[in-house]
């Protein structure tokens, strides 16, 4: 998702634009961030989940680094 900042996004903005591009694919993931930095939290199901959140994530304009804690439920 690109989106066009006329100015660098406030960590509100980014959160809210995140939050709703992560909402598609993993709607029980948590976004938090600041000075750019997003740092994801919470549970999916499988590896390919972890990685296209992470990947979305990465391609929102605005955002500078990735913290990726999300896990990965177990298959037990």
């Amino acid at each position: 998702m690109a989106n066009q900042w006329t100015s660098d996004p406030k960590d509100v903005e980014l959160e809210a634009v995140i939050a709703r591009e992560v909402r598609g694919l993993c709607p029980n993931i948590r976004v938090s961030v600041r000075g750019g930095h997003a740092t994801l939290s919470g549970t999916v199901e499988d590896f390919g989940d972890k990685r296209d959140v992470s990947n979305a994530v990465r391609d929102v304009a605005g955002v500078r680094e990735v913290t990726n804690n999300i896990r990965v439920a177990s298959s037990n």
